[in-house]
């Protein structure tokens, strides 16, 4: 008897090797998916900018990284400094120590960008805020006051619009990166239950013809697994929005499967259990019997030649007797 609907995404039309870099930008999704590739030691810039929701604040970020410079937008809120185009994680208690970290951000994300295999790109919303002096979607309102901005729905034309002008910017810069598009599956109650739904809509239909028109632009179906493969609230947080470890574990999988090659693959699951080991921990630290499972730990990690583990190794040593 069938009891659930499994998508199997199948596999992308390329591959991703752990010697590739990656960039995630995006959604909280997109740090659960950058949080992976640290996790297995990709060669990633995971969110560089912070969490960002709505794809114009995205391509924003994307435009002044490949061109390596910015009109500063700056908002305070008490003595902190924040800037309108960044996540509340870039702050400072200057507007000069706000300048220089944001441009020390913009310079790290080129430079990742210009060596990237891939890019992969999570929107989480479809609705954003203008402000309204100067006309411009901001990627956080940091606490302003509700009458500097006015929110608007974003139409597919303007998705489209604006990812062709930073599409050909990025080509240019990278010729052979490839982009991964993912939509959250995380619902965003303050809008309604059935405007997050027209949001979520827009947003699909958007990626749905950017794929159709750019053969490396590629859409993996995060929403779908988790709206309809794992429709039950178990999969889901206290809250009822978010995924839990659970299903992120889950995604996480299909998305590793549907993308890494077989031997890359085995690899991070030797990596779990190498993790394992790693954090082992014992009653008796000094006993013969743990200083014994260090060494063959320490062999265990020696023999592993999939990427570089000599942290691992010192830490392990640093017990040894």
């Amino acid at each position: 008897m069938i009891t659930r609907t499994e998508i199997s995404p199948g596999k992308a039309p390329f591959t991703l090797e752990h010697n590739q870099t990656i960039v995630t930008m995006g959604s909280c999704f997109a740090d659960m998916i950058g949080d992976k590739l640290q996790y297995y030691k990709f060669n990633v810039a995971a969110n560089p900018f912070g969490t960002t929701f709505n794809p114009i604040s995205i391509f924003n970020l994307l435009t002044i990284s490949i061109e390596k410079k910015f009109n500063p937008f700056p908002a305070s809120l008490g003595e902190v400094w924040y800037d309108h185009q960044f996540h509340s994680e870039i702050s400072a208690l200057t507007p000069e120590q706000l300048h220089a970290l944001s441009n020390e951000r913009i310079g790290a994300t080129a430079k990742a960008l210009a060596r990237a295999s891939c890019l992969v790109i999570t929107l989480g919303s479809a609705w954003v805020y203008r402000h309204v002096e100067s006309n411009h979607i901001v990627n956080n309102c940091h606490k302003q006051s509700g009458r500097y901005f006015k929110k608007e729905l974003l139409s597919v034309k303007h998705i489209l619009e604006d990812f062709e002008t930073v599409y050909h910017k990025l080509k240019e810069l990278n010729p052979n990166i490839k982009i991964i598009f993912t939509v959250s599956p995380v619902r965003h109650i303050k809008d309604t239950l059935p405007l997050n739904s027209v949001s979520k809509a827009i947003l699909l239909s958007a990626v749905h013809y950017i794929c159709e028109q750019h053969n490396d632009c590629h859409y993996f179906p995060a929403y779908e697994i988790q709206i309809d493969d794992l429709r039950d609230y178990r999969y889901y947080e206290e809250d009822l929005i978010h995924p839990n470890k659970q299903a992120e574990d889950y995604i996480w999988k299909k998305l590793a499967h549907w993308t890494f090659s077989p031997a890359l693959i085995d690899a991070m699951q030797e990596w779990d259990q190498l993790q394992k080991m790693l954090h082992h921990k014992p009653f008796h630290p000094t006993s013969s019997t743990h200083q014994q499972f260090l060494k063959q730990t320490i062999q265990r990690f020696e023999q592993f030649s999939y990427w570089n583990v000599s942290d691992e190794i010192a830490t392990l040593k640093a017990q040894c007797i």
